[in-house]
């Protein structure tokens, strides 16, 4: 059985792929929003948001729901692929229709119009992506998974530049953008119908409605965490306009690079995790409590790293009508120590079928962000979401922490386990920080991560004698 550090093994590929999909789109972000302004880069990010959460809905959970069943029954695969691709059509397909529904209404004028449209056709291919994902997680097909990832993007970052190279507008970045997921989606099929597992469709309605009704915890915590995760910029585009959206898209674009980091180490561990706690419970949650931890100490040094260091980057990298991002960028950096955490404990919640408890925390958390963001956004606009994320953030890894001590974890891992090294190291690392302030972000940076590293690794020796 694969401990920890196979872990890591297997998802180094999807980390090196989503590493570089996101460094590689950085320069792309900054470039579409340097040569569109903040106003149309905000039309460009409300719809990428707008995507991204439809085509969460349409996911309605197979993917996590899929992995687990795929890992746990190893036959017959080609029968419950038929049924995860047959569901994941119907609801993208329903989505965007409902989506077309919406945009005759409103009648947004062009070019969001187009833009809005092509999203949602982007929004159907998104469910050719979700199943042959959910199939390659299961079939632990890392590398595969990551190197069609990264010839996606590849394709869309050089037709990308490329577009507006030449000048053109919005929609054909859009344009690149849909054709790009086409593109990779019939490379997935094609593969996985080949190579992995064919799709049968001889499936029954009962075969899909039990299908549906096990998948139904892992949609609502799929819904309500896109939720969490975009609603801040829908409903800036609705209250404060695409300028806003703009300044807040350049900030998230820095922040979602290392949002990526504990979903993607998740994604790869729940194979693994499934099986573990199937075959040894006590070892799975040896695991889980690790990772868990490790989670909260790497994220406080992240977010202390992007604070000191978002001034110079993005006063260097864009043009000064972005400034607004750098507080904004500095504000959501903070929510990245207890969303990582976060991350891991609902993996924890899923492997040990706890997944409706996970759910529930999710809901809540959704309707508080949204209700803190109706309530800040207006008065402080971008600032306002940035803080309403750190806040929910924090009070979701608190409820996830209850939900993990009763169910998950053994009694030994109490707050004070999880949070001493983070806290203690955080505090130690602010209060030199300041003191080195004045000797510039780098002499800052390098003094106070030096003070945190001593700290932890004082705070573990001690642990283990």
């Amino acid at each position: 059985m694969a401990n920890r550090f196979e872990v890591l093994k297997h998802s180094g590929y999807l980390l090196l792929a989503k590493l570089f999909v996101r460094l590689a789109s950085v320069p792309f972000l900054i470039y579409v929003a340097t040569t569109l302004g903040p106003s149309m880069f905000g039309v460009f990010a409300f719809v990428l948001a707008t995507v991204e959460m439809v085509s969460s809905l349409g996911d309605f959970g197979l993917s996590r729901y899929g992995t687990r069943v795929m890992v746990r029954e190893e036959k017959d695969h080609a029968r419950f692929a038929g049924i995860l691709l047959s569901m994941q059509l119907a609801t993208s397909l329903l989505l965007a229709g409902l989506g077309v529904a919406v945009i005759l209404l409103i009648s947004p004028e062009s070019p969001k119009l187009q833009v809005l449209l092509l999203g949602l056709v982007a929004v159907i291919l998104s469910a050719f992506t979700y199943t042959t994902e959910t199939i390659f997680t299961a079939t632990s097909r890392f590398s595969m998974s990551a190197l069609l990832t990264v010839a996606g993007r590849v394709i869309y970052l050089a037709a990308g530049f490329t577009v507006l190279g030449l000048g053109l507008s919005v929609v054909a970045v859009m344009w690149v953008f849909v054709g790009s997921i086409a593109i990779e989606s019939l490379i997935r099929m094609v593969y996985t119908a080949t190579r992995v597992t064919g799709f049968s469709f001889s499936f029954t309605w009962d075969e899909v409605k039990h299908v549906a009704r096990g998948t139904l915890p892992f949609a609502v915590t799929g819904i309500a965490s896109l939720v969490y995760f975009r609603a801040d910029t829908i409903i800036l585009g609705i209250v404060r306009g695409d300028l806003d959206v703009g300044i807040y898209g350049a900030a998230y674009s820095f922040f979602s690079f290392f949002m990526w980091l504990p979903i993607v180490l998740c994604r790869a561990m729940l194979p693994n995790l499934t099986a573990r706690f199937r075959d040894n419970p006590e070892e799975a949650e040896s695991t889980s409590w690790y990772w868990y931890r490790a989670m909260g100490v790497a994220g406080v040094a992240i977010a202390f790293t992007m604070t000191v260091l978002a001034r110079p980057i993005i006063g260097t990298l864009m043009p000064d009508t972005y400034s607004d991002s750098i507080i904004v960028l500095q504000i959501l950096m903070w929510s990245i120590p207890t969303l990582m955490m976060v991350s891991v404990g609902f993996n924890s919640l899923t492997v040990c079928d706890r997944e409706k408890t996970g759910a529930n925390t999710s809901v809540i958390t959704a309707a508080l962000i949204v209700a803190l963001d109706i309530a800040l956004i207006p008065h402080f606009g971008p600032r306002g979401a940035a803080v309403a994320m750190v806040i929910t953030t924090a009070l979701w890894e608190f409820a996830i922490h209850l939900l993990l001590a009763k169910h998950v974890l053994a009694p030994r891992h109490g707050l004070f386990s999880v949070f001493s090294m983070p806290v203690l190291g955080g505090g130690c690392m602010a209060i030199v920080a300041l003191a080195v302030s004045g000797y510039g972000p780098f002499a800052t940076l390098t003094a106070g991560l030096a003070a945190y590293g001593a700290v932890v690794m004082m705070l573990r020796f001690v642990e283990r004698r």
